[in-house]
């Protein structure tokens, strides 16, 4: 496997540095406002990186930060007449609620910056005690002339740095580059007592003692925006690497960003879209598609029109899995060329996904992989075994992505097939899946008993509500969601 490391700018070979865990970290929010897109994007490209990762037999720890102290928290508290801490778990609440909804897995790890004031305090002595570190009467401060490998993540020099280009402004540092390790400051209900004097952490360091803390002083994956390289990565690095003397991260991970009419999508900008909006007009297995397929260090632009398409697209991928479950075969069918075209297809998935993930390469073995199964279904041509172990293939390598059949962000879909069973007089108890089949036989048998006027109605109920009925050659029927 072979993953592209920001830090050298180039792939290679993965390994973890212990056995088959993976200790993998991932910078969370800062909830000051509602989460947007752009945090879902970044957030299921490295649920789908985990869950490919555990696929591949991997025991991966992972953690996910919440950052709950920060300027733009106290700012917005303010605003609102809140303590900082009241407001960041406001919206913390609401985002994490939105993330299960967008099937992205809960962390191992959720630590909070509020929750580790004693672990950074540790850290920052540690790099004071080492000579990295200063004081001044607003703060303590990181010396980024003594740390000289500084801008090796970046590419940023330590004397191209300018004042107030994303770095902290205070006529007290010794150099403009240098940043904030813990700020002087008596914010009610966003302060802690410390060496230095009442304060909060500044940014940077938070990730850094909350990441050694849970996974130690190195780790195997640190990921994050892109947006994320500078300065906020290069500081971890720096600020770590200074206290330990040991490498803080084997590979950096960046995610492209999410634009909108080719803009970056942010809060500061205001162009966002905030997941709960995007919840309420798309399907969530729909924006989940989207995102895995484009490469997730790819910029991709977010439309309407990209949504749907990605929707149809998803559709055609489930078409032959629930083709493949329903499949009668003709008398005499079984010429073996589905179970190669299924060893082939997972195959070229494994490889694709092994080369830095490349889920767009990944997603075309997929489609080719369906024409295949939907071919042999139309056919008759193969065994019922055969077809219906392809499909479980299928199955299988569309959950690495979470976008197996049968997700759905909300019980609408179950309601309106419960409405149609009702109406035709059929009682079943079970799945979405179960009582659609029901359905299905029961339009089957109307035209066996060529009661053709129950059979359309039965046919156009579903249509309806989404659902598209097939006929085949061979007399039998199977079914897909429509976009």
């Amino acid at each position: 496997m072979k993953i592209h490391n920001t830090l050298s700018g180039r792939k290679e070979e993965f390994a973890p540095l212990e056995g088959k865990t993976v200790r993998m970290y991932v910078c969370g929010i800062t909830p000051y406002d509602k989460s947007h897109l752009g945090h879902a994007r970044t957030l299921i490209s490295f649920d789908i990186i985990r869950r490919y990762l555990a696929y591949r037999g991997y025991d991966v720890k992972f953690v996910q930060n919440v950052t709950d102290i920060d300027d733009k928290i106290i700012k917005r508290a303010r605003e609102r007449k809140m303590l900082p801490l009241a407001l960041s778990e406001k919206y913390m609440a609401e985002s994490e609620t939105e993330f299960l909804a967008l099937g992205i897995m809960k962390p191992d790890f959720s630590p909070k910056v509020s929750g580790f004031i004693p672990q950074i305090i540790s850290l920052i002595e540690k790099i004071e005690a080492r000579g990295f570190a200063y004081s001044t009467k607003t703060g303590v401060y990181f010396d980024v002339a003594k740390f000289k490998s500084y801008g090796k993540l970046s590419g940023q020099k330590q004397d191209g740095v300018m004042a107030g280009a994303r770095v902290e402004v205070d006529e007290a540092k010794k150099n403009p580059q240098d940043f904030a390790l813990w700020k002087l400051d008596d914010e009610p209900g966003a302060t802690f007592g410390s060496p230095w004097g009442r304060g909060r952490p500044g940014w940077h360091i938070e990730c850094s003692a909350m990441a050694m803390a849970i996974l130690g002083s190195t780790i195997d994956i640190h990921g994050g925006a892109l947006d994320l390289v500078f300065p906020h990565h290069e500081n971890e690095i720096a600020q770590s690497e200074a206290a330990t003397g040991e490498p803080f991260a084997r590979f950096f991970m960046h995610t492209g960003f999410l634009t909108v009419k080719g803009e970056k999508m942010s809060k500061s900008l205001g162009n966002f879209i905030t997941i709960e909006d995007g919840l309420k007009k798309f399907e969530a297995v729909h924006m989940r598609m989207l995102f895995a397929m484009a490469h997730y260090k790819s910029p991709m632009d977010f439309t309407e029109e990209s949504v749907k398409a990605a929707g149809n697209s998803l559709a055609s991928l489930h078409s032959a899995v629930l083709a493949a479950r329903t499949y009668a075969p003709q008398k005499g069918a079984g010429k073996k060329r589905l179970e190669l075209a299924a060893r082939e297809a997972k195959e070229n998935f494994i490889l694709a996904m092994d080369d830095d993930f490349d889920t767009p390469a990944a997603m075309a073995e997929l489609f080719h992989f369906a024409k295949s199964i939907n071919g042999a279904c139309s056919e008759g041509s193969e065994s019922a075994e055969e077809v219906k172990a392809a499909g479980k293939i299928m199955e299988e390598l569309l959950a690495i992505f979470n976008l197996a059949p049968g997700k759905s962000s909300d019980g609408k879909a179950a309601d309106e097939i419960d409405a149609v069973c009702r109406k035709f007089g059929i009682t079943v108890e079970g799945a979405l899946e179960e009582k659609i089949l029901a359905l299905i036989n029961a339009r089957q048998e109307a035209r066996k008993a060529k009661d053709f006027a129950r059979s359309d109605q039965i046919r156009d109920a579903l249509a309806g509500i989404g659902i598209v009925v097939e006929d085949r050659r061979d007399g039998s029927a199977g079914w897909h969601f429509s976009a």
